[in-house]
């Protein structure tokens, strides 16, 4: 947890504070739960992880995967 001796104050209202504490735990401030929403906002693929996780289009790439493996087995 990062420290700041300068604090500031902003605005929310009360649904965004309800669903921040909602995320936050017992244990985090405010300011780390909105550290962690704006982690997740950076670009890179590790935002992607597991986004297909339980849909229909992993299934048909892990499908598609297995075919190219196999076809590419027998190339000359």
């Amino acid at each position: 947890m990062y420290i700041n001796r300068y604090m500031r104050s902003i605005s929310i209202s009360d649904s965004t504070y309800d669903d921040l504490k909602k995320l936050k735990k017992p244990d985090m401030s405010f300011s780390d739960a909105i550290d962690i929403l704006l982690e997740k906002q950076k670009t890179g693929t590790d935002r992607f992880f597991g986004v297909l996780a339980g849909s229909p289009v992993l299934d048909e790439i892990q499908k598609l995967t297995e075919e190219n493996r196999h076809n590419a087995k027998f190339r000359i």
